[in-house]
């Protein structure tokens, strides 16, 4: 009879089976354990599998799956961990993310992001801080926005906008 999953007989008239270690599997006809490739993991006894999201196998033959550490992220196939690109972060052991609105980071592997001072915004890819133009303002953090009626910026890079004077607009 065929050895159960995880279990494999090496010769003709076997009376038991033979576990798999862990980072192995039983191959198809139980005659064989295989090791697990990259980016995958097995127990003793079990199939190998994918690591989970954000954690890798950088060899094959894994008894577990190790996470990624902040600033980085598992690559495709959880082969190895690769740093967080420009413009986005990981604090912990999870995937990187886009900065907040008004927040960049422009390095790789960045495990926070940095405010834009007032008078700044953030680029859409969140990797400079872009100043604003004349006739707008930002607070820190903030979007560069027009300034309010009857209230100028008379240079770019402004934090607030100034009222204009008594007889002027």
């Amino acid at each position: 009879t065929l050895c159960p999953a995880g279990e494999i007989t090496t010769g003709s008239g076997a009376t038991s089976c033979d576990v798999c270690g862990c980072g192995y599997e039983a191959s198809g006809d139980r005659q064989t354990c295989t090791i697990c490739n990259q980016g995958e993991y097995s127990v003793e006894g079990g199939q190998c599998q994918q690591c989970p999201e954000n954690e890798v196998a950088t060899m094959g033959g894994a008894c577990q799956c190790d996470e990624c550490g902040p600033g980085s992220q598992a690559n495709t196939g959880n082969t190895a961990c690769e740093l967080c690109p420009p413009g986005t972060f990981s604090e912990g052991a999870g995937k990187c993310t886009l900065c907040p609105a008004g927040e960049i980071t422009t390095g790789s592997g960045a495990t926070s992001c940095d405010v834009c001072g007032c008078g700044y915004e953030a680029s859409g890819d969140r990797q400079t801080c872009t100043i604003c133009n004349q006739g707008e303002y930002s607070v820190e953090g903030g979007q560069c926005q027009q300034c309010p009626e009857n209230e100028v910026a008379t240079m770019g890079g402004a934090c607030q906008c100034d009222e204009c004077g008594p007889g002027s607009q």
